[in-house]
């Protein structure tokens, strides 16, 4: 600690409870996964592995050699996740996640059995609103492009399907057909989820080359989903959640399975598909099993946007 004499006045200066680990206090007994890519396995910032700050602590993969680089997305952030589109061999875009065999397997415990999910994290587009969506390496036709392209997610559970699936989901955020998309699945059987877009095209909610914070929370009881940009509410299509099933007067929890894994910045992070890479940087990436208030969400998007906050100078 230091002393600050001003006027002959003395101040001691201590770091705010409040900012430790970058989230709020009354936030951590639900934050389940932390990605902040200033955590490598054994502090090397060239390891392919990320260490989970949150409660599942459940480690993630950079695929195809994604690297960490030198872009923090706030002052207390040093490195952010560089993904994209690469075309040298089949399945060599850089992304990240993990994707278990099966949910009994996995650690994603966080989310199984929730009423209420938040994803969060900050994202950087790279290049020109032309360079994303990416072309479609999936089929053959050689000028069509993906309709879409994913930031990050939770992968659903095998609850009634018996497998597992590096594409379909419990939450996500993705940009589908121009529009910034806050994607939920209740349970894992089912076959469609519940979606909110933004009304603005992501170029405007995100725009290229400049980090935006986005937030997307689920209340599967009220059936509510509901977007912000930079703390603040998007404004957004109305909400389907008729895939949810809803049961008045009961509990409407998600399936009691763990998550199957964790994809960003496209799908299928067992690497065996290639399909919606996002061109683009993503930092201080978080998950909590609680669908945020406005005031939590505003709350943390300062917390980790201040300017005067002490920078990070390497990996901790």
């Amino acid at each position: 600690m230091k002393w600050l004499v001003i006027l002959g006045c003395a101040f001691l200066l201590s770091a705010s409870p409040t900012r430790a680990d970058n989230v709020l206090e009354s936030l951590k007994p639900n934050l389940i996964n932390h990605y902040t890519f200033d955590n490598p396995k054994d502090h090397d910032p060239k390891s392919s592995v990320e260490l989970d700050l949150g409660s599942d602590k459940t480690k993630i993969n950079l695929l195809n050699g994604a690297p960490r680089v030198e872009d923090g997305a706030w002052a207390g952030s040093k490195y952010s996740l560089e993904t994209g589109q690469k075309n040298a061999k089949p399945n060599d875009d850089w992304k990240a996640g993990i994707m278990f065999k099966s949910s009994a397997e996995s650690t994603l415990k966080g989310s199984q059995h929730v009423t209420q999910l938040t994803i969060m994290g900050w994202f950087k587009p790279l290049g020109t609103v032309a360079d994303n969506p990416s072309p479609n390496t999936v089929t053959p036709a050689p000028n069509d492009k993906y309709n879409a392209f994913g930031l990050a997610g939770l992968l659903r559970g095998d609850e009634g399907v018996g497998s597992l699936d590096g594409h379909a989901v419990r939450g996500l955020l993705e940009v589908i057909n121009g529009k910034v998309t806050a994607i939920g699945r209740r349970l894992d059987s089912q076959s469609g989820s519940g979606q909110r877009a933004s009304v603005e095209n992501w170029d405007v909610v995100m725009p290229p080359n400049k980090w935006t914070h986005i937030a997307a929370t689920y209340d599967f009881e009220k059936g509510a989903i509901e977007l912000y940009k930079n703390g603040r509410p998007v404004a957004c299509s109305a909400t389907t959640v008729a895939n949810w099933q809803l049961k008045a007067g009961e509990k409407n929890f998600t399936s009691n399975t763990a998550a199957g894994g964790i994809k960003i910045g496209g799908s299928f992070p067992d690497n065996s598909v290639e399909r919606n890479p996002f061109n683009g940087r993503i930092d201080e990436l978080m998950f909590f099993n609680k669908a945020l208030t406005a005031e939590e969400v505003a709350g943390q998007y300062k917390l980790i946007s201040d300017p005067a906050a002490t920078p990070a100078t390497a990996p901790h």
